[in-house]
């Protein structure tokens, strides 16, 4: 089984999927007075786009938390150790399995940090384990002869991942167009109503926008 992670987000993407001079054309907008506005909207419209499909769309920094190694048995398994001094999961001294990521487009992982009883972060040796990617989702696998470090006696959030998720780094370099397009349809649709926005709303998404991010939602298996 494998443990569901708590997700950090480290550092947000370093720029927009769209420019402001695109959102601009798109809302057929020339003067400057209000770019400070849209860019405001493009921010938002790009952090809900994240937040309904799951995805980053830009390059972003994440850290996913675990409390345990994945296939390993949580705290009140049956099964025993017992060294003469301290006891736990007999499964927690052989953890198997691979580690799944879940924000997607999972790109690369940066250290796998241990934190112990002290409150002191150990790094993982990088050489017992890889990373591989399948349809966006990014996996962990531990090599072949090769074990995870042994959590004894740990705090909650013992396992701490850094990773890097989204398309690419730079502006419409990656990012689906369909996506962008919703960017842009949001960014619009914020801008021609914005009678909401002065009591802290943003005017309900419209229809075609759901239509478009409900193809990049995580699907779940039944």
């Amino acid at each position: 089984m494998n443990p569901t992670p708590r997700l950090r987000l480290v550092t947000d993407a370093a720029s927009e999927p769209v420019t402001l001079a695109d959102a601009k054309a798109y809302c057929r907008v020339d003067l400057a007075e209000d770019d400070t506005l849209i860019t405001s909207l493009i921010k938002a419209a790009r952090r809900h786009v994240e937040k309904e499909t799951g995805l980053a769309l830009l390059t972003q920094s994440w850290q996913a938390v675990y409390d345990r190694w994945p296939d390993t048995a949580p705290q009140g398994a049956s099964t025993q150790w017992w060294d003469g001094v301290r006891e736990g999961p007999l499964s927690a001294l052989i953890p198997t399995g691979l580690i799944e990521i879940p924000k997607r487009p999972f790109q690369t992982v940066a250290k796998i940090e241990l934190l112990d009883a002290y409150g002191t972060l150990n790094t993982v040796d990088p050489g017992i384990y890889f990373a591989e990617v399948s349809d966006m989702r990014g996996a962990i696998v531990r090599k072949l002869g090769q074990i995870w470090p042994v959590i004894v006696l740990s705090p909650r959030g013992a396992i701490q991942i850094s990773f890097s998720a989204g398309f690419d780094a730079a502006p419409y370099s990656g990012v689906p167009d369909d996506l962008l397009t919703a960017v842009k349809i949001l960014i619009k649709h914020w801008y021609d109503n914005r009678e909401p926005a002065s009591d802290g709303r943003l005017a309900k998404a419209p229809r075609h926008v759901d239509d478009i991010l409900a193809y990049w939602r995580p699907r779940r298996l039944k």
